[in-house]
């Protein structure tokens, strides 16, 4: 009887392993469920990269029809040149544009305010627009004036030599005056108070206005109109001068004028023929320009006549930026 019933137990014990080793094989159901859920994952994750893909392909082609469509517009407007550090100029302009202050009337103000802190210089900076070279060289529109102040946006790459980023650079003037100003804002505030102050009648009144920059910037352009302006303001003035019975009057002051030019260290006086002249310096230490010339002018016709013959003698040549370009230094 006990022998029997070791034989069952170890029946039974088979039984169990046989029980136990079943049960085991039916486990490949659950893995390939498993497997069916990570292949789910994997199509879900594809499907959202093709999705994301699709949305950056989309959104890549409305930025080029974006970017076709502003290069269009700033060319109908010239100014030419990389859309993207444009438009990051013009970001600049919407945030500050506000900060502008206006012009105020020189003639009271800005002569008090001088006399009150002594102050002998006015410095102005004015800008001009972009010109038919630079516009062929697709140059863009890099400067922008908001009086007192103009600044200038210098185009940048980051270290990754794609991200583009600007530098804004403002530097403060007495006068600001953007491509919108005209030559007779530039005299109104710069020439003008100078007019009325040679022409005052105190002392031995001397007052000098000269342009600087590089070539092609403009200076001609503006000394001219300013010259012009300036014939008939100085005559005005001693005509009213008379009227008001103060100052310098047509009744006691000779106007004159002489031109000559700075050429390669050669002094040349433009209204005698191109004669060579001599600076030199006399017992007061004064400057003395010896050999000039000088012609006496009875009105503003006359005055603008000899302004043209000067300018009409000085020596230019052609150069990238101008096709006539005035080469030398020339003092009226």
């Amino acid at each position: 009887m006990p022998r029997w019933n070791e034989n069952h137990a170890a029946a039974a014990s088979l039984s169990a392993c046989t029980i136990t080793t079943t049960t085991t094989m039916n486990n490949p159901s659950t893995n390939t469920n498993s497997t069916m859920l990570a292949k789910d994952q994997t199509r879900l994750r594809i499907e959202k990269m093709e999705a994301e893909r699709h949305l950056r392909r989309q959104r890549t082609r409305e930025l080029r029809v974006s970017r076709a469509a502003e290069e269009k517009r700033n060319l109908s407007k010239g100014n030419p040149g990389d859309v993207d550090f444009i438009g990051l100029v013009h970001q600049w302009r919407e945030e500050y544009g506000g900060v502008a202050c206006s012009h105020d009337d020189p003639q009271e103000e800005e002569e008090a305010e001088r006399s009150k802190h002594g102050d002998k210089i006015c410095v102005c900076v004015r800008k001009r627009p972009l010109n038919s070279k630079e516009r062929k060289k697709k140059e863009h529109d890099a400067v922008t004036c908001l009086h007192p102040t103009a600044t200038v946006h210098t185009a940048k790459l980051r270290v990754d030599g794609y991200s583009k980023y600007c530098d804004h650079n403002s530097f403060k003037f007495d006068h600001a005056f953007d491509e919108e100003s005209s030559t007779e804002d530039v005299y109104l505030y710069t020439a003008k108070p100078l007019v009325h102050y040679v022409c005052g009648g105190r002392g031995v009144p001397r007052a000098t206005v000269f342009a600087y920059g590089q070539t092609g910037s403009g200076k001609t352009h503006t000394m001219g109109g300013i010259q012009q302006m300036v014939a008939e303001d100085v005559f005005l003035t001693l005509s009213n001068n008379a009227f008001d019975n103060e100052g310098c009057s047509l009744e006691n002051t000779t106007c004159s004028i002489a031109i000559f030019e700075i050429y390669g260290g050669r002094i040349q006086d433009l209204l005698n023929n191109r004669n060579r002249l001599k600076v030199l310096e006399d017992g007061k230490g004064e400057v003395v320009v010896s050999g000039l010339e000088e012609f006496e002018v009875n009105g503003p016709r006359d005055f603008l006549s000899l302004i043209d013959k000067g300018h009409n003698n000085r020596t230019t040549h052609a150069t990238e930026a101008n096709d006539v370009s005035s080469r030398s230094h020339a003092i009226c």
